[in-house]
């Protein structure tokens, strides 16, 4: 039993050795430098719910319900609580706050 616990675990070490070896530069044991992780940015926050039917209320009220209807539509959705998911929801976002003249 303890023979078998001792070649577990010497597989276990070879088997972290050998995933550690990329990382370090062997012949001056120092680490391999990667280059850093970029994220694209994001261009525009997605807003609150809450503040998003806020400003699809205040827009139809100044008469671009129609307009905010086939804005819904061409995202599948008949009311702004129903978009879901970032590929429509967040451009449905983007969209209001251009029709409201860039303020939230």
């Amino acid at each position: 039993m303890l023979e078998t616990e001792m070649k577990k675990l010497t597989a276990a070490i070879e088997a972290l050795t050998a995933a550690m070896t990329p990382q370090f530069n062997l012949k001056d044991n120092e680490p391999v430098v990667e280059a850093p992780v970029v994220e694209a940015p994001v261009a525009k926050e997605v807003m609150d719910k809450d503040v998003l039917t806020r400003m699809c209320l205040e827009l139809s009220r100044d008469g671009h319900k129609d307009l905010i209807k086939a804005k819904l539509a061409t995202y599948g959705a008949t009311h702004v609580t129903k978009l879901v998911g970032d590929k429509n929801y967040g451009p449905f976002c983007d969209w209001i706050v251009e029709q409201a003249g860039g303020t939230q």
